[in-house]
C-alpha cells in the first residue's frame, strides 16, 4: 500500500467534492423511487402489482439500454457535465409526473406513468457513472474500498429519502396530493443542480492539485488514446468486468425484488411495520456498504469479490429463512420477520453493490473507460430489476407464497460467480 499523506489542503478539496456529489446522487435516488410510496396514494386504484411492476420494467430497461451510449460519452465530457445533464433532466421529467398527476390525466395513466419513467430513466443513468467516473481521479486504489462504502451510504441515504422522508413530509403536509411525490424531488434536483455548477470538478489537477496517480495499471491506461467503440469492445470482451456484470445482475434482481416488494407485502397485509422500511435499509446499507469496503480494503488487499462472495452467503441464508417464515410462520408476524429478512439482504446487495459498482469499475476501468465499465455493470443492475420487475409483478399478483422461491437462485448465482473470480484485482503501482 501506498503512502498516502495527504495535505490538509487537498483533504478539504476532496471532500468539498464527493460530498455535494454524493448528496446530488442521494437526491436522484429520492426522484427515481418515490413512484413506490406515491403508488399507495394513487386515487381509484390508477396502478396495481402488475401496473407497478411494468413500470419498473421499463425504467430498468431503458436504464440498462441508456449505459452503453452514457458511459462512453461520460468518459469522454466528464463525470461533472454528465451530473449536471442528469440533475437537470431528472428534474424536468419529475416535474412532468407530478403535472399528470395533478391535472388528473388518468386515462392509460400506468401507460403514461412508464414512459415518463423511461425518459427519467434515461437521465438517471448518468448519475452513477458520473459519480465514479469522478472520484475515480480523486481515491486510490487502496482506499476506493472505503470510497465504495460511501458509495453504498449516498444510495442507503436516497432510499431512505424515498421511502421514509417523502411519505413523512406527504403525510404532515400533502396527504392525498400524490403529485408532490414527484414534485419536492424536482425542486430539489435543480438545487443539486447549481450546487454541481459550483463546486464540482472532474480532477485535482482542475483545482490546482499536481496530478493525482491513482495507483492502478489497467489495459486502458495506456497513452495511447483509445475510440469510443474500442473501449467499449475491450470493456465487453474484458472477462472480469463481465463476470461482475453478472455477479452485479443478480444484486440487482435482490435488491429490488426485495425492498420494491417488501412495501406491497406489508400494505396487503395491513401492517405499520413498512413505515420502518427507509430508516432499515438507511441503517443496514450504510452499515453494509462501509463493512464490505474496510473489509476490501484491509483484509483483502484492495480485492473486491470476495467481499461479494461473503456477503451473498449472508443473502442466501436470510432467503432461506424468510421460504420458511412465508410457508410456516403465523399470517400475524410474517411481515415483522420479513422485516428484519429485507434489513439482512440490504445489508448484503448494497454491500455487494459498494464494492463492485463503485470500487470495482473503477480498478479496472482505469482512467480511460472507468464511465464505461461503470455502465456495463449498472447496465445488467437493472437488467436484473426488469427481470424481477416483470416476474415478480405477474407472480405476486397471484399470490405471496411465489416470492422468495424467485429470488433464492439469483442469490446462489451470484455466490457462486462471485467465487469464480474472489482472487482478481488489477496491478498496483506507485501512489501520489
Amino acid at each position: 500500500m501506498s503512502n498516502l499523506n495527504y495535505s490538509k489542503a487537498f483533504s478539504m478539496r476532496r471532500f468539498l467534492n464527493w460530498f455535494p456529489l454524493g448528496m446530488a446522487y442521494a437526491t436522484l435516488y429520492m426522484g427515481r423511487y418515490s413512484y413506490i410510496p406515491a403508488k399507495e396514494e394513487f386515487k381509484g386504484g390508477l396502478m396495481d402489482n402488475a401496473g407497478l411492476g411494468f413500470m419498473t420494467m421499463v425504467g430498468a430497461i431503458v436504464y440498462g439500454v441508456s449505459f452503453l451510449f452514457n458511459g462512453p460519452l461520460t468518459d469522454k465530457i466528464g463525470g461533472r457535465k454528465a451530473m449536471i445533464i442528469s440533475t437537470a433532466g431528472s428534474a424536468v421529467v419529475n416535474l412532468a409526473m407530478g403535472l399528470l398527476i395533478y391535472a388528473n390525466w388518468t386515462e392509460h395513466f400506468v401507460m403514461k406513468m412508464a414512459i415518463l419513467y423511461g425518459v427519467n430513466m434515461y437521465f438517471q443513468s448518468f448519475a452513477a457513472i458520473a459519480i465514479v467516473k469522478v472520484n475515480s481521479n480523486w481515491f486510490h486504489i487502496s482506499e476506493r474500498g472505503v470510497f465504495g462504502g460511501i458509495f453504498g451510504i449516498l444510495i442507503s441515504s436516497g432510499l431512505f429519502l424515498a421511502y421514509t422522508v417523502s411519505p413523512f413530509i406527504m403525510g404532515l403536509f400533502f396527504k392525498g396530493q400524490p403529485q408532490f411525490y414527484f414534485l419536492i424531488p424536482s425542486f430539489l434536483l435543480v438545487f443539486m443542480m447549481f450546487v454541481t455548477i459550483m463546486l464540482i470538478r472532474d480532477t485535482p489537477e482542475e483545482c490546482g492539485f499536481p496530478e493525482f496517480t491513482t495507483g492502478t495499471a489497467t489495459q486502458f491506461d495506456s497513452d495511447v488514446k483509445l475510440s469510443t467503440m474500442q473501449i467499449i469492445k475491450q470493456v465487453i470482451t474484458h472477462p472480469i468486468v463481465i463476470s461482475i456484470a453478472f455477479i452485479e445482475l443478480c444484486t440487482g434482481v435482490l435488491r429490488d425484488g426485495m425492498f420494491h416488494w417488501f412495501g406491497a407485502f406489508a400494505k396487503q397485509a395491513d401492517s405499520p411495520v413498512r413505515a420502518w422500511l427507509g430508516i432499515g435499509l438507511f441503517i443496514a446499507g450504510a452499515s453494509g456498504s462501509m463493512v464490505a469496503g474496510w473489509i476490501s480494503d484491509k483484509l483483502f488487499n484492495s480485492r473486491r469479490p470476495p467481499v461479494a462472495m461473503l456477503l451473498y452467503g449472508v443473502i442466501i441464508v436470510a432467503l432461506v429463512v424468510a421460504a420458511f417464515v412465508m410457508k410456516f410462520a403465523p399470517t400475524s408476524v410474517k411481515p415483522l420477520i420479513m422485516f428484519f429478512v429485507v434489513v439482512v439482504v440490504a445489508f448484503g446487495v448494497i454491500g455487494t453493490h459498494g464494492v463492485l459498482s463503485g470500487a470495482a469499475t473503477a480498478d479496472f476501468g482505469g482512467k480511460q473507460a472507468t464511465a464505461t465499465a461503470t455502465g456495463i455493470i449498472d447496465g445488467f443492475v437493472y437488467l436484473g430489476v426488469a427481470i424481477q420487475g416483470i416476474g415478480l409483478g405477474t407472480l405476486t399478483s397471484k399470490g405471496w407464497e411465489y416470492w422468495i422461491p424467485f429470488l433464492i437462485p439469483f442469490a446462489v448465482m451470484g455466490f457462486f460467480l462471485s467465487f469464480r473470480v474472489r482472487n482478481v484485482k488489477p496491478a498496483m503501482r506507485a501512489g501520489h
